[in-house]
């Protein structure tokens, strides 16, 4: 797959990744019995532990002293990363808290979630603005990821890309309210692209645009072991580079 065209791309399995992958494995297995830190990260219906900023990695990705394989990084820009997320789906997924709307829960099952991070609900009516400016999405799953894979829809970062560039035009990229323009280019992609689910053996990974819309497949199997991933999403120090910019920005 190409990144430019597709709006994701694959990185081949390998010996150093699977390395990384087993020092990331035990390094997760600390934080998740942690009562207290499991408690903070469960959600719907504890099938899901959120896991943001969990993973006590250095910047260049090393984690317990193994370092992160480098082979993505022709494919993104070489800057530093922050502590990685460790989303873990349990079966059952997604279930539904007591607090989640209805409607919520239902795009969850049916669309996997789908959605471009960065873009934040904010106030009472939840309204969107953006406010974190990736420069890419580095997913690592922590294993062989066959139930609940992370979801991509293919040639969406330009469908999601263009309408946000129109909807802010020459405005200050924060202060605009792109709710409208982002769910109706969602609309458009979801017409116009079927989900592709991204299984990754155990080494491997998948870089995925700062536009794409993805998510993550229910879990539609019988019951077995958790499926965990790691994600980076190292944000850019300018704005007008995220929105404007190419991925090699």
């Amino acid at each position: 797959m190409d990144l430019d065209k597709d709006g994701y791309a694959f990185i081949a399995p390998s010996k150093a990744g699977k390395r990384w992958v087993q020092a990331a494995c035990n390094v997760t297995r600390g934080i998740v019995s942690d009562t207290v830190i499991r408690k903070r990260n469960l959600r719907h219906g504890q099938t899901w532990f959120v896991g943001v900023d969990v993973l006590p990695n250095a910047p260049d990705g090393s984690i317990a002293g193994v370092a992160l394989p480098m082979e993505w990084r022709a494919l993104a820009p070489d800057m530093p990363l922050h502590a990685g997320q460790v989303s873990i789906i349990y079966p059952g997924y997604p279930g539904r808290d007591l607090h989640e709307r209805v409607g919520n829960h239902r795009y969850r099952r049916l669309r996997g979630a789908a959605h471009v991070d960065g873009l934040l609900p904010e106030g009472p009516a939840r309204r969107r603005f953006a406010r974190e400016y990736h420069a890419y999405v580095l997913g690592i799953p922590l294993g062989n990821v066959r139930q609940a894979p992370t979801l991509v829809w293919p040639g969406s970062h330009r469908i999601i890309q263009r309408a946000l560039r129109d909807a802010i035009g020459p405005a200050p990229i924060g202060n605009v309210d792109i709710t409208d323009a982002y769910q109706s280019a969602r609309q458009t992609v979801f017409d116009r692209s079927e989900p592709v689910p991204l299984h990754v053996d155990e080494g491997g990974a998948f870089l995925l645009h700062r536009f794409a819309l993805h998510g993550t497949a229910p879990w539609d199997g019988p019951a077995g072991p958790a499926r965990a991933v790691a994600f980076f999403r190292p944000q850019l120090c300018s704005a007008t580079d995220w929105l404007r910019g190419d991925k090699h920005t």
